[in-house]
């Protein structure tokens, strides 16, 4: 219940600021409590987005807002009771504790103190002899995307500070990329769009009734609801991205052709009721290890790209 009731209030204030909006004098949204932007060159794009990576708080027209969607990720528990080494704790450098990009974006885990932490009991405490008991905030762990794919930004009203993940390059609304500023200390890298490894799988997905219809009859080419057939279905849908499970259940249609951009809040409440657990748990022990973070590392380095969004508004 704690997911849906998530969803829906936020579902709510993105379409309230999108009604903002379509009646504001100038057709946009704005951050009530915007910090002075004294930028006096703002970035382009490098890429078919129609925007550049670094994108703050600025005004939202009510297209863009309607494309904005209430995201989840998948997660699993650490579960080191078969009493063997785990290949994420092992060694004198663990590789939950070391990893990837911390070097160019140290997790800044001072958001605990100011504004709470990851609640691990609302995904991820089961029931079940199948998983671990008890799960503590830094069990949780992530593999399915990574910071160097990830942007934030200020969105208008109680929308708030969220994460963006990563959608398609046409698609994108804007925020400001974790790479803004050659941070990886790599002028020929681009922030990752349609790269498997990091499109952020989130096993499932969920949609107001009025959003479902607005899926249908404007976001997504050829419709979203049956009957599958036209110029944007092959075979009526039996062979689009050869069957794969993820395009239906996975939400791969919806944050790949029909353009919508996910979301993660990054107040750890809501951010704790956007995480979907993967119960199986194998992904730890069949994934290589480089791949994992904890969940609580991640969010703490989207509060270091939020500085340093806020930092670059002082300009150069």
């Amino acid at each position: 219940a704690d997911h849906v009731v998530n969803f829906l209030e936020m579902s709510t204030q993105i379409d309230r600021m999108r009604r903002a909006a379509e009646h504001s004098p100038d057709g946009k949204a704005h951050v009530e409590d915007a910090v002075e932007d004294s930028r006096t060159v703002r970035g382009k794009s490098m890429d078919k987005a129609t925007v550049g990576n670094d994108l703050v708080q600025d005004a939202m027209n009510a297209d863009e807002l309607r494309r904005l969607w209430p995201g989840f990720i998948r997660a699993e528990v650490l579960d080191n009771r078969g009493g063997q080494p785990h290949q994420l704790l092992e060694g004198s450098t663990p590789a939950l504790d070391n990893y990837k990009w911390k070097q160019f974006v140290l997790a800044s885990m001072e958001y605990e103190q100011s504004f709470g932490k990851i609640d691990p009991n609302v995904c991820c405490d089961l029931d079940s002899p199948r998983t671990p008991p008890n799960p503590t905030k830094d069990d949780l762990v992530l593999w399915e995307t990574d910071i160097s794919a990830t942007g934030v930004r200020h969105y208008p009203g109680e929308i708030g500070w969220a994460a963006a993940m990563p959608v398609e390059d046409k698609s994108d609304v804007g925020s400001y990329w974790s790479g803004e500023g050659n941070v990886y200390n790599d002028p020929s890298f681009k922030r990752p769009r349609r790269v498997d490894a990091l499109l952020g799988q989130q096993a499932g997905w969920m949609a107001t009734r009025s959003q479902v219809l607005y899926f249908h009859e404007h976001a997504c080419p050829g419709g979203f609801l049956p009957h599958f057939d036209g110029k944007d279905w092959y075979h009526d849908s039996l062979q689009t991205r050869n069957g794969a499970v993820e395009f239906w259940s996975g939400g791969y249609q919806l944050f790949g052709r029909c353009r919508l951009n996910r979301i993660l809040s990054l107040d750890p409440v809501r951010f704790s009721r956007q995480i979907l657990y993967h119960s199986s748990n194998n992904k730890q022990k069949t994934k290589t290890k480089d791949k994992f973070i904890r969940l609580s590392h991640f969010l703490g380095q989207l509060y270091t790209v939020k500085e340093r969004a806020l930092k670059s508004l002082q300009g150069d």
